[in-house]
C-alpha cells in the first residue's frame, strides 16, 4: 500500500452515520480527523469578514479545536497566514495531526455540511477522494426531528437536508469519476468489519493497521416508527421517493 497523505472527505446528510464511520475510521493507526471543521461550507470567500468570523467569533468552533488539541494561538496563525481554503484546511489538518502525535499520519475530514461546498474540495484538492455515506430518509427525518443531537428541525427542513444532500451528489457523481465511493448505513451497521475493509481498499490503506472496536455498532433501529406518525411517513416517503429509487430504498428501511 501508498502512503497517500491526500485528505479525503467523508460528507453526506446530517444523522446518516457519518460519525460512526469518523469514529471507527480513527482506530486504524493512519487515520485522523479532526471535529466537524466546515471549512467549506460556506459561501462566503475565503478572507471576507463573514467569513473569518464563523471560525473566530463561533463558539462551536472554539469548542472543536480545543478537543482537537489546536490552540487560538495555533489557528490564528494559519488563518492569518493562509490565502485561500486549500492553506487554511491543509495548515490546520497538519497542527491537527502533530497535536495527536502522528505527524506522518493522514487527515480527513468528516463535516457532512461540506457536502454544499463539494466543488470548492474538488478545486482545492484535485486529487482527493470522497466517501459518502448515506441512510433511509425515514430515520434521517426522524433523528432530525427528534433534536438529541441537532436542534429539532421542521419536517420540511428535516426532508431537505436529505434530499437536497442526495441532489448535490447524484451531480457531483458525474465528475468525481472512480474517486466517490458511496456507502449504505444499514450495511455499515450489519457488516461493519466488511465495510471498513473494503473503504479502506478504496482510499489505498492497509487495514491491517485497523484494530475496530465494534462493540458499539448496532443495526438500525427504525427509531421512525416511535417518532413519525402515519401522515409525516407518507409525506417523508412522497417527497423523497426520486431520490430513494437511485439507492434502492423502499417505503420501509
Amino acid at each position: 500500500m501508498g502512503q497517500d497523505q491526500t485528505p479525503f472527505f467523508l460528507v453526506g446528510c446530517v444523522r446518516s452515520g457519518t460519525t460512526l464511520l469518523r469514529d471507527l475510521l480513527r482506530q486504524h493507526d493512519r487515520l485522523e480527523c479532526p471535529e466537524e471543521t466546515h471549512f467549506f461550507r460556506w459561501a462566503d470567500p475565503f478572507g471576507t469578514d463573514r467569513y473569518r468570523r464563523m471560525y473566530k467569533k463561533s463558539d462551536l468552533m472554539r469548542r472543536h479545536r480545543e478537543m482537537d488539541g489546536v490552540d487560538n494561538f495555533d489557528f490564528s496563525y494559519i488563518i492569518n497566514n493562509s490565502q485561500n481554503r486549500w492553506q487554511m484546511s491543509g495548515g490546520y489538518g497538519l497542527a491537527y495531526l502533530k497535536a495527536q502525535g502522528n505527524p506522518e499520519g493522514r487527515w480527513f475530514d468528516k463535516t457532512p455540511q461540506n457536502v454544499y461546498g463539494l466543488l470548492l474540495i474538488a478545486a482545492a484538492y484535485p486529487d482527493a477522494k470522497y466517501v459518502h455515506i448515506h441512510r433511509h430518509p425515514l430515520n434521517v427525518v426522524a433523528s432530525l426531528l427528534e433534536g438529541a443531537v441537532m436542534p429539532p428541525h421542521s419536517l420540511n427542513g428535516a426532508i431537505n437536508y436529505w434530499t437536497e444532500a442526495i441532489g448535490i451528489l447524484q451531480q457531483f457523481r458525474k465528475v468525481a469519476d472512480d474517486r466517490l465511493i458511496e456507502l449504505r448505513y444499514e450495511d455499515l451497521t450489519l457488516a461493519p468489519l466488511d465495510t471498513l475493509i473494503g473503504l479502506l481498499e478504496f482510499l489505498d490503506e492497509d487495514s491491517a493497521l485497523l484494530s475496530a472496536e465494534l462493540s458499539n455498532v448496532h443495526p438500525e433501529q427504525n427509531k421512525y416508527i416511535e417518532k413519525l406518525d402515519d401522515s409525516q411517513v407518507q409525506k417523508v416517503l412522497e417527497c423523497t421517493k426520486k431520490e430513494r429509487e437511485i439507492y434502492g430504498y423502499g417505503d420501509t428501511p
